[in-house]
């Protein structure tokens, strides 16, 4: 496993990111109680609990609360192009709650309120980012904890680049609902027959920006799910069990 510096060298935070080694050296890997246990001891904190976003590539976000319940706040865009229901976010001001992400390609987003002492992971695929993920996430930080854009860090973990990710042209169409053509012009490049590659970090960083995070404060680990050894890419492998996928988390240190 292995961190973001970027968040926990500068912020009571600690943050990870699995890799192939993890489900290969652990054959209890895939067992929640047995994985829980082996992310307390890389955290070095003594987790009240580990939650999963139940991910259904939609625009949900979920607040975690110290009863470990939630309450479900959708935007506006959730289910546009992908389901209801689920969550793709998870967020909470409530210190020793891990907070966990699978990914295959999509884009890992970690964010912290510096001030606010809240933090909050994204799944960030092109459905999810159509569908509001990363406005609604900032959203609720803003909205339900007061926190101040301005004050949020933000950080990508391991994902596909856009010179490995090729996409239809009918996704312009997709993204058109939430970026102006200038924005999508940044993030959308011609590629062949007709198709283009499509930068994922760009254009969640014109969300962020958007919604007031400050470019400074973010922070790009330049992993390529696709091109790095280690990391699970869908594209490269055609698909992987979940257990098998790239686990990402954030938790607030006590």
């Amino acid at each position: 496993m292995n961190s973001i510096p970027f968040f926990d060298n500068h912020y009571p935070v600690r943050t990870l990111c699995s890799s192939s080694a993890d489900w290969q050296d652990f054959s209890n890997w895939q067992h929640p109680d047995t994985r829980n246990a082996m992310l307390e001891d890389y955290l070095h904190i003594p987790l009240k609990q580990v939650f999963y976003a139940r991910e259904t590539h939609s625009g949900n976000v979920l607040v975690v609360d110290d009863e470990h319940s939630g309450s479900l706040a959708m935007t506006e865009e959730a289910g546009i192009l992908g389901p209801a229901g689920g969550q793709d976010a998870l967020v909470t001001a409530t210190p020793c709650i891990l907070l966990c992400i699978w990914t295959a390609d999509c884009l890992p987003l970690f964010l912290y309120d510096t001030e606010g002492h809240v933090a909050a992971i994204a799944h960030c695929g092109w459905r999810s980012i159509c569908n509001g993920i990363v406005s609604g996430t900032v959203d609720v930080m803003v909205g339900r904890f007061h926190a101040n854009p301005g004050d949020i860090v933000a950080a990508f973990g391991p994902g596909i680049c856009a010179s490995c990710y090729e996409v239809r042209s009918d996704l312009i169409e997709a993204f058109s609902k939430r970026f102006p053509a200038d924005e999508i012009g940044e993030f959308f490049v011609a590629a062949r027959n007709g198709e283009y590659h499509l930068d994922l970090r760009k254009a969640v960083a014109f969300e962020l920006a958007r919604m007031g995070v400050l470019p400074e404060n973010l922070f790009d680990t330049e992993i390529c799910s696709y091109e790095t050894e280690g990391y699970s890419s869908y594209r490269r492998d055609g698909g992987s069990e979940p257990s098998k996928q790239t686990l990402s988390g954030i938790v607030l240190a006590s």
